[in-house]
């Protein structure tokens, strides 16, 4: 039997967010049938440049996935939404998305402590116990 790893991640999108945020939930739902999805919520850029407000979302996955193969995955999601290095240098992201637990070691700290991912974790009808999880992180 494999082991099940539980995931909470955070979507964001700045370009086309309803229709990016939408895409990634009808694959992200193919993929992990079980996912449980929070609000979309908007919020207002943090830690860049670009003035364009931003659509967040998070989730709750388990998976038998490991680590490195869900990285993996969501890197290749956002490639395919059309996410690139030069965009993303122009404050263009059609999608991210961000692991921020894996089981229950907090992979990004930083990001857990950022306004747009409380925001998105608030609305999650499941709450989790955040003083639970392992700190620091991976890296």
């Amino acid at each position: 039997m494999k082991t099940k790893h539980r995931c909470i991640i955070c979507l964001g999108s700045n370009t086309e967010g309803e229709y990016h945020m939408n895409w990634a939930e009808e694959i992200l739902t193919d993929l992990f049938p079980e996912m449980r999805w929070g609000e979309i919520v908007e919020t207002a850029p943090e830690g860049t440049e670009t003035t364009t407000s931003y659509l967040n979302r998070a989730a709750i996955v388990e998976t038998d996935m490991g680590f490195e193969d869900i990285k993996i995955l969501f890197k290749d999601i956002e490639r395919k939404c059309g996410r690139t290095p030069e965009g993303k240098q122009k404050g263009i992201i059609p999608l991210d998305i961000d692991l921020l637990v894996f089981d229950m070691e907090v992979i990004k700290p930083a990001d857990m402590e950022k306004n747009y991912v409380k925001q998105a974790l608030n609305t999650l009808s499941e709450q989790a116990d955040y003083t639970s999880f392992t700190y620091p992180s991976r890296v």
